[in-house]
């Protein structure tokens, strides 16, 4: 895990954009400072983080953070202020588009081979555990959803339901982001960016001549509260339930995507 970067994606003033939870500048910013703190006091194996915020937020606050670096873990900060597109591209926009600063500013990305990129306002407590459950070399390894729409859709009548992947964690090589997402990026012309379903149809176009793992060997276990569905709290009981069920269908049904 040495060649990893993890990369956390940070908005502390969304500035009005739709759908974005919690909306408080403040309450955003405690978030992040201890999710970093997090990732710097745990996983030793992840020894260098690159923090990157796209709101033009004083990062001081975020910064004290590595204050307690009991690894000595190399910790990058990247600020930006470019959270002034139109907030009908949504704030998948917003993140592919701090991504793409990442690794264009980056100092730790120039030397890495991988980049981890992980939601930055919430946990991965088994972190370690998905990439090292990981065997062979890969160019990009994510969580796909491709089954559950179909219900939705036909069963549900939620027309807009469509396969996609999992964007709060996944990992690639550099080159595989500079061919098959940056793309996405540049080529958006209009209307909403939804970033799952553009990460699913880079990853689609790319099938044929790279390595990919579609499904992490074991179930993310996430912790904090969600930037959507009203703040969904992924410690909550039945968040915790869903957790278990989905622990053990990939464990006794791997082929079903839940």
């Amino acid at each position: 895990m040495n060649n990893i970067v993890l990369l956390l994606t940070a908005t502390i003033d969304i500035k009005g954009m739709p759908k974005a939870y919690p909306s408080d500048p403040e309450t955003r910013q405690e978030d992040y400072f201890h999710t970093l703190k997090y990732y710097i006091n745990h996983h030793p194996k992840i020894q260098k983080i690159l923090f990157v915020e796209n709101s033009g937020w004083s990062l001081a606050r975020v910064q004290e953070a590595t204050l307690e670096n009991p690894y000595n873990k190399d910790v990058e900060f990247i600020s930006i202020n470019s959270n002034t597109f139109p907030r009908s591209y949504g704030k998948g926009y917003g993140e592919i588009s701090l991504i793409d600063q990442g690794f264009k500013q980056s100092e730790l990305i120039q030397k890495a081979n991988c980049v981890a990129k992980i939601t930055g306002r919430i946990k991965l407590l088994n972190l370690t555990e998905i990439l090292e459950s990981v065997s062979g070399s890969y160019d990009c390894l994510y969580d796909i959803k491709d089954q559950g729409w179909v219900i939705k859709k036909y069963l549900f009548q939620e027309t807009t339901a469509s396969p996609y992947v999992d964007t709060r964690f996944l990992v690639f090589k550099k080159e595989f982001y500079l061919k098959y997402f940056q793309p996405l990026l540049y080529n958006h012309q209009d209307g909403c960016f939804y970033m799952e379903r553009k990460i699913y149809q880079g990853i689609q176009a790319a099938k044929l001549d790279q390595k990919l793992i579609e499904r992490f060997p074991i179930e993310p276990e996430f912790y904090g509260i969600a930037g959507h569905f009203q703040g969904k709290d992924y410690n909550s009981p039945i968040e915790k339930v869903k957790f278990n069920i989905r622990f053990l269908g990939r464990k006794v049904a791997p082929w079903i995507h839940l």
